[in-house]
């Protein structure tokens, strides 16, 4: 009889902590549920941001090319005036 109420004593437990764990995984399962909206929500926002960060960059490799050409042109211009 000692053994089965030892058993039983484990068993309970065993169940309790189960019970535990679900239900810290309810908690977990709607705070990953929230973390996910709003990544979608900032996911979201963030198009107009890269549209800019695309523009500002294609707008910065422009004046390095045109940095680039005016130095060569410039360059020659040296070198025929030296000719």
């Amino acid at each position: 009889m000692d053994n089965e109420r030892r058993l039983e004593q484990k068993l309970d437990k065993i169940s309790d902590k189960i019970a535990s764990i679900d239900v810290t995984l309810a908690a977990q399962h709607i705070t990953l549920e929230e973390h996910i909206r709003r990544t979608a929500i900032l996911e979201n926002k963030m198009g107009p941001v890269e549209r800019q960060v695309d523009f500002i960059q294609s707008l910065a490799k422009l004046i390095t090319v045109m940095g680039v050409v005016a130095t060569i042109v410039s360059t020659l211009l040296k070198l025929t005036k030296v000719i």
